[in-house]
């Protein structure tokens, strides 16, 4: 009883194993090559329309805030550079209550104000709570302008990569147009060295191997200075090699 159990287990363990063979052999034949996996990966990414800003309230917010910056230069004579910017006193929280103090003792006890008018200072004093409540609601649209570049930026940066990964998935296989597109468009990945850039240990390890296995050509001259009384020091002299 208990031997029949256990050949029937191992009839449906083995039924098991080969479904799965025999289920890549049927998938096999249904196959995608490269380029259908890649436009399926983007279509399932990029569902959605980008859709263009209005055109015409793009150039009229751009006017009306130029509009509004050159009104209100008039007005304030305020140009500072950064030296002058930071030698400022800016109104805090603390800084904004005893100003408005300031203001209430310098209208009851005018006979201490010697070298201001009150009004002058209240005339301040409103300013400042105008000048804040614009910051605010310039900081605010701001901080919504930033937040649609970043995600335009983002999206058009997503499909960009599709748009390489798909050249570049073709350009392995030969195809003739995906090769150029690829070639101009990974110059844009190629990291450019200084030509005054220090050399790090791994960089020098890597062309003295490639000298020593025949690859490149030219030489590399280091110094080795070890002192008995402190830490020494290498240093690469002279390095010519034709990359």
């Amino acid at each position: 009883m208990f031997k029949k159990q256990s050949s029937t287990v191992k009839e449906k363990s083995h039924a098991v194993k080969k479904q799965p063979s025999s289920f890549r052999k049927t998938q096999s034949h249904k196959k995608e090559t490269p380029h259908e996996q890649l436009t399926h990966k983007a279509h399932s990414i990029f569902e959605k329309r980008v859709n263009l800003l209005p055109p015409e309230l793009m150039a009229d917010t751009m006017k009306g805030i130029t509009s509004l910056m050159n009104n209100f230069t008039v007005v304030a004579n305020n140009n500072l550079n950064a030296l002058q910017r930071s030698r400022k006193i800016g109104p805090g929280i603390r800084n904004y209550g005893f100003l408005e103090k300031v203001a209430d003792f310098a209208e009851a006890n005018p006979q201490f104000a010697q070298f201001f008018r009150p009004a002058d200072l209240r005339n301040c004093i409103r300013n400042i709570e105008m000048c804040r409540d614009l910051s605010v609601l310039l900081q605010s649209f701001a901080r919504s302008v930033t937040n649609s570049l970043l995600l335009y930026s983002d999206d058009a940066k997503s499909m960009s990569l599709i748009y390489y990964n798909i050249v570049k998935e073709l350009f392995r296989y030969g195809e003739p147009t995906a090769m150029e597109l690829f070639k101009s468009l990974r110059t844009f990945f190629k990291r450019t060295r200084r030509a005054d850039a220090k050399q790090t240990e791994k960089k020098i390890k890597k062309d003295v191997h490639a000298l020593m296995s025949g690859k490149k050509d030219g030489k590399i001259i280091i110094e080795n200075v070890n002192p008995k009384l402190t830490v020494g020091s290498r240093k690469v002299i002279k390095k010519e090699i034709d990359e």
